[in-house]
């Protein structure tokens, strides 16, 4: 967690000035992915379980721009819809979940060539909203870290790859999507986390 942490902050305060230093090189990349992962780990009355969430397609867009010859900001848009897992004992079973990041970081080049490699990642917001109209959706601080390539396809052309791990935080033993007489989950860890791997066409103006 530490690693994704600093990581995160590094990359995106990097990039944060750059907005300011020159004219802005701009690249937009719709992006198509798959997410994973995002167990819940619950405890409430000292009974612990864990409540899965499919996994789905997922949908971006990103936008980055130049900070110098090498480095980049980006802004990062990243929405799933998903399911919890079916469970006996799990007032909200086989109900939907949209999840949407939302961040900004930036970009380091660590490898160039033909495909080249970078290590991307930002801080932001994660927004969950429960299908349920009597579940209360929930907006928690996050950030995430990942690999990026890109492939040139032609002078404004690129094929971009993508994958990150996104970091959720909750206060322990809190708990969220709650209506006016319960709550769905009681959390017993700190940080959530999910993984998406994604595609994308890069425009570059």
């Amino acid at each position: 967690m530490r690693v994704i942490v600093v990581l995160a902050c590094a990359l995106a305060f990097t990039a944060l000035p750059s907005m300011a230093k020159q004219a802005l090189n701009v690249e937009i990349t719709p992006l198509i992915g798959y997410r994973f992962g995002g167990d819940f780990d619950t405890s409430k009355d000292k009974v612990h379980n864990r409540i899965e969430l499919n996994e789905a397609t997922s949908y971006g867009l990103l936008t980055a721009w130049s900070f110098d010859r090498k480095r980049q900001g980006e802004l990062l848009i990243s929405h799933y819809s998903t399911n919890f897992s079916h469970s006996d004992d799990f007032s909200a079973s086989n109900s939907g979940l949209g999840i949407t990041y939302a961040h900004i970081g930036g970009n380091v080049p660590i490898s160039e060539g033909p495909i080249p490699f970078y290590v991307t990642g930002g801080f932001g917001f994660t927004h969950l909203d429960p299908k349920d109209a009597q579940l209360s959706s929930e907006t928690r601080f996050s950030m995430n870290v990942g690999l990026a390539s890109k492939i040139e396809l032609s002078e404004r052309l690129s094929l971009r790859l993508d994958s990150r791990v996104y970091g959720t935080f909750f206060n322990s033993d809190s708990a969220v999507f709650c209506d006016e007489a319960n709550c769905a989950i009681y959390i017993s860890s700190d940080i959530w986390f999910q993984t998406e791997v994604s595609v994308g066409l890069t425009y570059r103006f």
